[in-house]
């Protein structure tokens, strides 16, 4: 059976409860329940996604609910996956980096991406069977390319030529939503699920560009993918929970200890087992953090040392120039000079 990521399914849950579909009974249909979602390396039965998505339609009578889902995802909506998409060059390379990384967030759909004849075409091969049982999942996929490639665009308009799904068409009351995000020419029944654009788009330089940021999240994301292969090892989820925890919560052995279901003494004592300890894996989970955070420059040094969890902007500078030499401004500079 293919799985999806906690972090995938809590965006569909999340977005389906902001349209209506009462909260209890959506947790209810998540294994865990909701604190199962809260679990970084929780890993969820593809169908499970499925089941959220009509049970919603349900219970808000909104039909096109995985169109209404899509419509919300963001890059930042996918982590580490999104932020490398975020900084791509361009729309090819981003659809590279998804399919690439694809398994880490989801793997009931397959991207590929084909260019000929002036076009590009986006396929999607659904890994769960039935066509209309995969409706809306296959809604809500297209539906967050068309948003996240808006979004990367910024200001070129749509960039979408055609829309065709194998479904059956929903009807007149939902058509306009798809009218409205993928234009008028959508087709129902057809033989293969679809997106196609005009091939110039691809290789547009994007505006949002970071290369070495790529290049630092794709480091990580390689060992995220190998871990996902072979078996994530505890060190590795430790990992995954302090960088879950960045942004939210200072990151700390309370948390982590806690998101992993042991004490904190268990966990002190496992990681022993493996030759590490918790300070070595929160150092380095920092130090990878905060490398992101600084290259990318939108966050100001006060946001930055509250995120990976000094109590001020002195003791992160400190630590930063223990890391690299010098300080996080000049770090930057000497990244944007090349």
């Amino acid at each position: 059976m293919p799985t999806v990521s906690s972090a995938y399914l809590s965006n569909y849950v999340e977005t389906c409860i902001a349209l209506g579909a009462p909260a209890a009974q959506m947790y209810a249909l998540v294994p865990g329940g909701r604190a199962a979602l809260d679990q970084p390396d929780e890993r969820f039965a593809g169908d499970v996604v499925v089941r959220v998505l009509d049970a919603a339609a349900e219970m808000t009578g909104h039909d096109t609910v995985g169109l209404r889902v899509g419509m919300q995802f963001r890059p930042a909506s996918f982590l580490d996956v999104g932020y490398a998409l975020s900084s791509a060059g361009t729309i090819k390379q981003a659809l590279e980096i998804n399919a690439h990384y694809q398994a880490l967030t989801q793997e009931v759909v397959r991207t590929s991406l084909e260019i000929s004849g002036g076009f590009a075409r986006i396929r999607c091969a659904p890994a769960l069977p039935g066509v209309e049982e995969m409706r809306r999942v296959m809604e809500a996929v297209y539906a967050g390319y068309a948003t996240i490639g808006f979004w990367l665009l910024r200001d070129h308009g749509s960039p979408i030529e055609a829309m065709q799904f194998r479904h059956r068409d929903p009807g007149p009351g939902s058509r306009e939503v798809y009218e409205t995000l993928f234009g008028k020419g959508v087709k129902f029944g057809a033989r293969e699920d679809m997106m196609v654009f005009r091939a110039d788009l691809v290789v547009r330089p994007l505006p949002g560009e970071n290369r070495e940021l790529v290049r630092l999240l794709t480091q990580r994301l390689d060992k995220r993918l190998a871990a996902l292969h072979e078996g994530v090892g505890l060190p590795e989820k430790v990992r995954n929970c302090l960088h879950s925890q960045m942004g939210r919560v200072p990151p700390s052995m309370a948390g982590t200890a806690q998101l992993l279901g042991f004490s904190e003494r268990t966990l002190r004592r496992r990681l022993a087992e493996e030759g590490v300890n918790f300070a070595q894996l929160l150092q380095g989970a920092r130090k990878e953090a905060a490398e992101i955070y600084v290259r990318e420059g939108k966050l100001t040094l006060t946001e930055i040392a509250h995120a990976t969890g000094y109590s001020d902007q002195s003791a992160f500078v400190r630590a930063f120039r223990g890391w690299h030499g010098v300080s996080p401004g000049a770090y930057r500079r000497e990244v944007r000079a090349g």
